[in-house]
This record gives structure tokens, sequence and C-alpha cells, in this order.
């Protein structure tokens, strides 16, 4: 393989990567969202989400916790909040 198709080669695979890979994260709109976004990284850790919501009721927020964090990568992002409140209004 000659250096120019390499090159070609290279390129084309970065672009491929770039172009398919996870998309950018949204800016968090909501207020609520922002409300427990305290370090504003659009993602709510446990932590952050435990020190502004210390009880809720009769179910264990470790659990609301988990529920919403679909993905299960120990943050709650935009789409898992957006997705949660969608699903309480219903």
């Amino acid at each position: 393989m000659n250096k120019k198709t390499y090159l070609t080669s290279t390129l084309l695979l970065l672009t491929l990567l770039l172009s398919t890979g996870v998309p950018a994260r949204q800016h968090a709109t909501d207020p609520d969202f922002a409300r427990l976004d305290t370090n504003s990284d659009n993602l709510i850790s446990w932590d952050e989400y435990a020190a502004r919501n210390p009880t809720s009721g009769r179910i264990n927020p470790r659990r609301i916790f988990d529920n919403v964090d679909t993905n299960l990568d120990g943050y709650i992002d935009t789409g898992e909040f957006a997705a949660m409140k969608k699903r309480r209004k219903q």
C-alpha cells in the first residue's frame, strides 16, 4: 500500500468513527435536571442526587436513581432524565 492510499484509508476510517460515535451530550435545559446537576457536567451522579433527594416518601432514593439510570453507567444523563419525566406524565 502506498503512502497516499494509506492516508486516504486512515482519513476515511477516522471520518467513519467520528460520524458513528456516541452523539454529543445535550446541554441541560430542564430546570429540574439543572438543580440536580450541581457540577454542570450534564450528568447526575448518585452523590448529586442523594444530596438533593435524601428521602422520597416510601421509595428508597437509590432505587429511584438506579431505575432512571437505564444504561447502568452510574449517572443519569439528559436523555434518561427526560424519559423518566415522560413516563411520570403518563
